[in-house]
């Protein structure tokens, strides 16, 4: 299996190398975890789950946390965009 490296670009550009490789090092992918920035902060997230169709990521967001971001108005920050979709749910009424 080849992989090329350019700074800046994609190393892997065809599906079933993606997976192969995902999946062929699935517990050593899984414990270096994610990276991202959202806003002006970067966030962790835990990689959960790799399999053939999938890369599953996880992160728990306190309630406090969500707070705190709102009283400190970080407009683009995960708990805010989290807010926002609880504050903006709508019940659909169909309840069994």
């Amino acid at each position: 299996m080849k992989y090329k490296y350019e700074r800046g670009k994609i190393m892997i550009d065809n599906l079933d190398e993606l997976v192969a490789k995902a999946v062929d090092n699935k517990q050593e992918i899984k414990r270096e975890g994610l990276k991202l920035t959202i806003g002006d902060s970067e966030e962790d997230f835990r990689i959960s789950g790799i399999g053939e169709k999938a890369v599953k990521i996880e992160k728990f967001v306190k309630y406090e946390d969500i707070i705190e971001a709102v009283e400190l108005g970080k407009g683009d920050s995960l708990e805010l965009a989290i807010m926002k979709v609880i504050d903006e749910f709508e019940p659909s009424g169909d309840s069994e």
